[in-house]
């Protein structure tokens, strides 16, 4: 990534973007310029799906620059985010029925082709190429790919959305598999959305002239399933003896030093950077990006925790912990609750090895994530109402 690992540079991409590009943001953020031409978005988003800045903390500062009417709809999207990990925590069946999808995906020639950028349309060519090569992709370009994926090429929407987990650097489970969700129809009912090609043509500045008839005028035919929600309650964790507890510091949510819920200093930390799941899965780059960040988180907390212990790629995960918490004698483990992912399903099963060693796992909910979440019932502009009073 351009602007660097470590939060220092996110820092300074936040201070870049709100001084000089926040307030043209509104007029400019649907244009896809290309590859390393896109000066018109944050390009926050590896660093706040990491949280190593948090969502609230951008607002803050963004807010203290301009009046919020001036700058709603940058707001807005940060809060998108928050708004599809609340829907997916309320609703995380969701998130299973997705794995098991993905299991059954055989991949195919037509697959193969595109992977080969040799899908015979031109724009999706090129934006397959810019995903697996630089990781990234604008916004609109995902929802005009996600489109061409499901309606025109009757690919399955959750073989597109796992792609899109794999190689990007801000890749999220919650907004990547809810979003390609809405673009297959599936999201809101009867709600699917279809590329067209002027809206391409204009919004890549004619980069791309594709022709009416490259993509589909008719929606694919989706199973549309009514997911219920789920009555959970987001609370604060029950008291326990920091001096017999360790954090586990996740990829999810890197900036621990932010909550109010943990005792700094601490005796002793472990930081895990990938999953076994997202080690077999993920590219490259977006595996040594993920190692990177948290490489850069442990020199970041080494002068607030004594001792911190880096996972090895190489060994078995729930060994190391579990090894980890034994030798330090650590009868807690304690970490930021992480939302519907792979990091989720490791803790659940790391939980189970833990409980016959007689350790615990106590999740700690960020205030943030406790004041929102659960206004995620409905749809985000219901959402968004109530979540902009609370800022």
């Amino acid at each position: 990534m351009e602007n660097g690992v470590d939060r220092k540079s996110a820092l300074n991409a936040l201070e870049n973007f709100i001084n000089i590009k926040l307030q043209n943001y509104e007029s400019k953020r649907n244009y896809d310029y290309g590859p390393a031409a896109h000066e018109n978005v944050s390009l926050l988003s590896p660093y706040i799906r990491h949280r190593i800045i948090t969502e609230e903390e951008v607002m803050a500062r963004a807010i203290s620059k301009f009046p919020l009417p001036k700058i709603e709809k940058f707001i807005q999207e940060v809060f998108w985010r928050t708004y599809w990990k609340g829907w997916l925590e309320l609703r995380p069946k969701v998130w299973a029925d997705y794995k098991e999808s993905i299991k059954k995906n055989d991949i195919n020639q037509l697959y193969e082709r595109i992977i080969s950028l040799n899908s015979g349309i031109d724009c999706f060519d090129s934006w397959t190429q810019e995903l697996l090569e630089t990781n990234y992709l604008h916004n609109h370009a995902r929802m005009w790919y996600a489109s061409i994926w499901i309606h025109t090429l009757k690919l399955p929407w959750s073989l597109g959305a796992n792609l899109f987990l794999n190689n990007l650097l801000d890749g999220d489970p919650a907004s990547n598999t809810l979003s390609w969700r809405w673009v297959a129809g599936i999201q809101t009912k009867g709600k699917s959305y279809l590329a067209k090609d002027w809206n391409i043509q204009k919004f890549t500045k004619n980069r791309f002239e594709p022709k009416e008839s490259d993509f589909s005028a008719i929606p694919a035919k989706v199973n549309y399933i009514d997911y219920k929600m789920n009555s959970i309650k987001f609370h604060e964790a029950n008291e326990f003896d920091w001096d017999q507890s360790g954090l586990l510091v996740t990829s999810e949510d890197m900036h621990v030093l932010s909550s109010n819920r943990i005792d700094f200093p601490l005796q002793n930390a472990y930081i895990l950077a990938l999953t076994d799941t997202e080690k077999a899965n993920y590219s490259k780059n977006v595996s040594n990006f993920k190692q990177a960040i948290s490489l850069s988180n442990k020199e970041l907390l080494s002068s607030h925790i004594q001792d911190i212990e880096m996972q090895s790629m190489d060994l078995d995960q729930i060994e190391q912990i579990t090894s980890w918490a034994q030798q330090k004698n650590i009868k807690n483990i304690v970490t930021l609750a992480c939302p519907c992912g792979h990091v989720r399903d490791f803790i659940n099963i790391l939980k189970n090895g833990l409980k016959k060693e007689s350790i615990n796992i106590i999740k700690i909910y960020r205030d943030y994530d406790m004041k929102y979440w659960n206004l995620a019932s409905g749809s985000f502009f219901n959402f968004f109402k109530k979540a902009i009073k609370k800022i």
